[in-house]
């Protein structure tokens, strides 16, 4: 009889596991976040907040509020050679100082650029304005490209806080999934 009750108790939990799993997915189990047709597992010293602005996902920042700021993007024009060639330019440095890395994984590629210099902030309201130049910047940028998709994430910030988040950019670009 105890072990009818047992078998009883753990086919009803598997049944309602299995079921929870159904509606909700696995993403909360795993601790990540969704925004469009996307999922992603966010650092625990960033804040997100769905952006209202074009082709923008996700605007990022650090909960202490220093100076590091990461966009999620969807749907921009060009390809990740394309982008990654402009955030490049958009510093002031020397070629040796461009670090890139390529990853094929299963279902997606995952395009990682790291680079230090002089940042040249884009305005995009007013491109023949003088360019406003920020000293000791960095820039973390990710592409990632399933097969009919593709995403962009650009951190930008002072070279010590773009240094001491690489670890958490890169967990988060290697997160982000299809729903």
């Amino acid at each position: 009889m105890v072990n009818r009750l047992v078998s009883l108790i753990f086919v009803l939990f598997f049944c309602g596991f299995i079921s929870f799993i159904a509606v909700n997915g696995t993403n909360k189990i795993y601790g990540k976040s969704e925004v469009q047709n996307i999922s992603y597992k966010l650092p625990e010293s960033w804040i997100a907040n769905i952006s209202d602005k074009q082709f923008r996902l996700l605007e990022l920042s650090l909960v202490d509020g220093g100076d590091f700021n990461v966009v999620l993007f969807a749907n921009i024009q060009g390809t990740a050679e394309q982008n990654i060639d402009r955030w490049i330019n958009q510093f002031q440095i020397e070629d040796s100082n461009i670090e890139t890395i390529k990853d094929s994984l299963s279902s997606k590629n995952i395009s990682i650029v790291e680079l230090y210099g002089t940042y040249e902030v884009p305005n995009m309201i007013n491109r023949n304005a003088l360019k406003e130049l920020k000293e000791d910047y960095g820039l973390l940028g990710g592409v990632i490209e399933f097969g009919n998709s593709i995403y962009f994430v650009k951190a930008v910030g002072n070279n010590d806080l773009v240094k001491s988040n690489k670890s958490n950019f890169n967990e988060f670009v290697y997160s982000i999934s299809l729903k």
